[in-house]
């Protein structure tokens, strides 16, 4: 008897110990009204915080009771010997919802607040939130709520999250912040082969027949850019692709894409037609793979140019929640916290104007030549590109080649027939806030008429952008900035480069930004008449480098430089290669408000060496300039090779000439980009003698063209006079 009862007692304990293992496996926390329902370890771009911002590990919070629950002094932790690392305040969970605690700080400026606005969200939580590791609620009297372990294996993006319907069963699932699943729905496993297409995409005169074709699985598409699922097209047979131009507009008719120009066609835009398909089981499916047809458009806007195909999930573009092109959820949220203007939604306050990888969406592009033959596709990333121009309707995209998409980290096809190392990125470029809406032609013009200078340029060629198959305007392919550019053009090695664009640096490492805002201070705080000084600077910076960049930037009185969009780089560590010597040296980008776009500002009887910028001029306010001028060596050189580029670079009958190329052949592609998106939209800066009445007429294009013509035409006689007067020259 004694030793059955021993054997009772010791099942008794087993099933103890083995239950309490169980729940605290599992982490379940009946006895109390709060749980976590989900946690990220490794967000790049699963969730964005109550600042629109990606990258913070979170902890989701729930309150399962029936009333509010304050979590003042309760604490969560990764640690059983600190379970207060952090300490809630009063915060109220609500009935049925939940808040979150990220790890990153919060950025805003709270004396902006509204004085109703009560934060949700918590921040800074003190700790990293690691795989394989725990995490602990517990209760202000310091009792366990929870102990939740994080598995090894939990992918990143991915969360290990509860449901209602079985509050005590964890899964890794996609993640759902603030919200929690009723029930679980187990990922399909089986990852199928894509479907294959009888013909590629292309430019057709008549129609098209494709038939689709998968080894297993039945074949979902759809026609009109959306994403196909066992709710689409079931591939029955043969496709026949048509022109569809006369159908209603759909992405084209998208609406919240804007704080500026706002206007939406009311017409229907030319229209190719990307077949999307994938092959779906009960337990699989295979990727989405697509391809454009473009049936039977009119080449008018399209001769003599390339064509670009985006095709993407449109709740990447437009969704409320990711998407990249509308002002979305993090105006409504902005919206909550503060009062701010129309202007000030345009930066920071929507979702077009979130940066980050977050804000990446992945894309599939084809490339069409100028003949309008198939050169390539790829799969890729995307993201808006731009300041002030994001609040335009017409956006400026990045584009990424990243091996994750497809193995591929360079675009394999080279649009500017260069020195063959490859891109990693590449621009498709508007042609800024403003010329976006006239040549969209200033800046790669300006850029090209350096091409042989001491300065970086960005090389370019003009397409027309089709997303989703719409007829999404003309726009230049332009050479981005960035690592492989520098590999590209200077042979220095990606992972030995520090670039610096607006104060921010590439490396994310503060002392190589302070590697160039220490050299400015030198220049700025010592004679740079002296000798000794000038050759330790010399030693630090490519000279002629500098000064090609600042003559270029005076001679097309581009107002938004040298306080802004500047750029510069150089080799972290110095080699023995031409350009590995560690010195400094200019990039230009990002001139298009030059060339009298600003007509009060960037004319061509503008002393740019004084005024004729938004903030600071190279002699009046900008300490490098300024300070370095005082040098008469580099005076002399610089006068010298003013003269120079003065009379060969931007003499008048050659720039002419190129014009004349260039807007020939933009010309059909600009007016036509025009009519998509200007509308009665008027540049208010910009005063030709333009009424700015809609349609945008060859007329007006040729007027437009005629501004830069003369701007260049009657430059140089100015630009020489105040050069001598204003660095003092005698005759």
């Amino acid at each position: 008897m004694t030793r059955k009862k021993t054997l009772i007692l010791i099942f008794i304990l087993l099933f103890i110990v083995l239950g309490l293992s169980f729940i605290g496996r599992r982490g379940i926390a009946r006895r109390f009204p709060l749980t976590i329902t989900e946690i990220c370890a490794c967000n790049k771009n699963a969730a964005y915080d109550d600042n629109g911002d990606y990258g913070a590990d979170y902890i989701e919070i729930y309150n399962s009771s029936d009333g509010p629950v304050s979590l003042l002094g309760w604490g969560l932790t990764d640690s059983r010997k600190d379970l207060f690392k952090y300490t809630f305040g009063d915060v109220t969970v609500e009935p049925g919802q939940a808040v979150i605690a990220w790890s990153s700080p919060c950025i805003d400026d709270t004396s902006l607040y509204r004085d109703d606005y009560v934060p949700s969200d918590i921040h800074d939580i003190p700790f990293k939130i690691s795989k394989g590791e725990v995490c602990i609620l517990t209760s202000p009297d310091e009792k366990y709520v929870q102990r939740l372990p994080i598995p090894y294996d939990l992918p990143d993006n991915k969360c290990y999250a509860s449901c209602l319907d079985d509050p005590g069963r964890y899964n890794i699932t996609s993640a759902t912040p603030y919200y929690v699943e009723e029930t679980f729905i187990p990922e399909k496993k089986e990852i199928l082969e894509a479907p294959s297409f009888s013909i590629k995409g292309g430019w057709y005169d008549g129609d098209v027949v494709v038939t689709l074709d998968a080894p297993k699985g039945d074949i979902y598409y759809s026609l009109n850019g959306s994403v196909p699922d066992s709710e689409s097209y079931k591939y029955e047979g043969p496709i026949t692709i048509s022109n569809r131009t006369q159908e209603p507009n759909i992405w084209s008719a998208m609406g919240d894409i804007a704080t500026a120009n706002t206007y939406i066609p009311d017409f229907p835009v030319d229209k190719g037609t990307v077949l999307k398909a994938v092959a779906i089981t009960d337990n699989g499916t295979s990727e989405i793979v697509s391809q454009t047809y473009f049936v039977g458009l009119d080449s008018y806007g399209y001769d003599g140019i390339s064509i670009m195909s985006v095709s993407m999930d449109p709740d990447d573009l437009f969704g409320y929640e990711k998407g990249i092109y509308v002002q979305g959820k993090v105006k409504d949220i902005y919206g909550e916290k503060m009062d701010l203007d129309p202007f000030e939604y345009i930066y920071d306050y929507c979702n077009y104007g979130k940066e980050g990888r977050g804000w990446e969406r992945p894309v599939n592009i084809e490339f069409f030549s100028e003949d309008h033959h198939k050169v390539f596709e790829q799969k890729a990333g995307i993201r808006i590109h731009g300041g002030f121009s994001i609040g335009q309707n017409q956006k400026s995209f990045n584009l990424y080649s990243r091996a994750e998409y497809d193995g591929n980290e360079y675009f394999k096809y080279d649009f500017f027939k260069g020195n063959g190392n490859g891109y990693s990125k590449v621009v498709l470029r508007t042609g800024g806030s403003n010329d976006l809406f006239v040549t969209k032609q200033r800046d790669v013009f300006c850029q090209s008429l350096v091409a042989d200078r001491d300065v970086g340029i960005q090389r370019a060629i003009p397409c027309a952008l089709f997303l989703n198959g719409e007829y999404w305007g003309m726009y230049f392919i332009q050479e981005g900035i960035g690592e492989s550019y520098i590999h590209e053009h200077y042979g220095i090695d990606e992972d030995n480069v520090i670039i610096i664009k607006n104060n921010e640096v590439s490396t994310d490492d503060p002392e190589d930004l302070k590697l160039y805002t220490d050299l400015v201070d030198y220049i700025s705080t010592n004679d740079m008449a002296v000798d000794s000084n000038y050759r330790y600077v010399e030693d630090k910076i490519d000279i002629q480098s500098l000064i090609d960049y600042y003559i270029t930037e005076i001679y097309v009185a581009n107002g938004d430089a040298f306080s802004n969009n500047l750029a510069l780089w150089r080799a972290k560590n110095p080699t023995g290669d031409k350009y590995g010597d560690g010195k400094w040296r200019w990039l230009l980008y990002d001139l298009d408000e030059s060339c009298a776009m600003i007509t009060e500002l960037t004319n061509a009887s503008i002393d740019s060496f004084i005024e004729g910028h938004w903030e600071i001029s190279p002699l009046n306010g900008d300490k490098l300039f300024s300070s370095i001028i005082k040098n008469e060596e580099f005076k002399e050189r610089f006068v010298s090779s003013f003269i120079e580029m003065t009379e060969k670079n931007f003499q008048y009958e050659s720039v002419h000439e190129k014009l004349s190329i260039l807007s020939a052949k933009c010309k059909d592609a600009d007016i036509k980009s025009q009519e998509r998106f200007r509308g009665d939209f008027v540049v208010s800066s910009y005063e030709p003698g333009e009424d700015f009445t809609p349609p945008y007429s060859e007329d007006d294009y040729n007027a437009d063209i005629a501004v830069i013509d003369d701007f260049f035409k009657e430059r140089a006689s100015y630009i020489t006079n105040y050069m001598k007067n204003d660095l003092g020259l005698s005759d």
